[in-house]
């Protein structure tokens, strides 16, 4: 029995404690975590948004999506498309289970009323293999007491 619980302290050790100093995995994606030192309180309450949006769409967990998602959202994917919250949600969940995602260059910026995230997503095979590469902005306002993703645009990154 104590056996059973200690591995089970491992597995979630192993999911919350980074990698390194500051790296996380949530669900399928790997997170390299900007140096929050100078962020505010809504800085890091975006970047616990952000952290948990991975875990969730690996997780195919449209509930919590659609806290974090404005019903209003409006988008557009990395390869051009346009779309609002039910057509992304459709996205997520042809996500390939084999695939996995790496994110960095991470940057939450606080302005008048809003806050914009822009990151790197790649997207690699189970070995590794980078498969396509993006950039994205995500902006958040507060509505009703949250925050929420009312609009997002994505840039597909051109291999040379």
């Amino acid at each position: 029995m104590f056996e059973r619980l200690l591995a089970g302290l491992y597995i979630a050790l192993a999911v919350v404690v980074p990698l390194h100093a500051d790296e996380v995995t949530e669900g399928q994606t790997r997170i390299t975590l900007p140096d929050t030192s100078g962020y505010s309180k809504v800085q890091r309450e975006i970047l616990a948004i952000e952290r948990h949006r991975s875990a969730a769409i690996a997780a195919h967990d449209l509930t919590w999506l659609a806290t974090a998602y404005a019903p209003d959202f409006r988008g557009i994917t990395a390869g051009g498309m346009r779309v609002d919250r039910e057509t992304l949600f459709k996205v997520f969940a042809r996500d390939n289970p084999d695939s996995r995602f790496l994110i960095d260059e991470l940057e939450i910026r606080q302005l008048e009323g809003v806050v914009t995230v822009t990151g790197r997503l790649r997207t690699t095979t189970m070995a590794g293999e980078v498969v396509g590469e993006s950039r994205y902005l995500h902006v958040y306002v507060r509505r009703k007491g949250r925050w929420a993703i009312v609009n997002a645009a994505g840039s597909a990154v051109i291999q040379r």
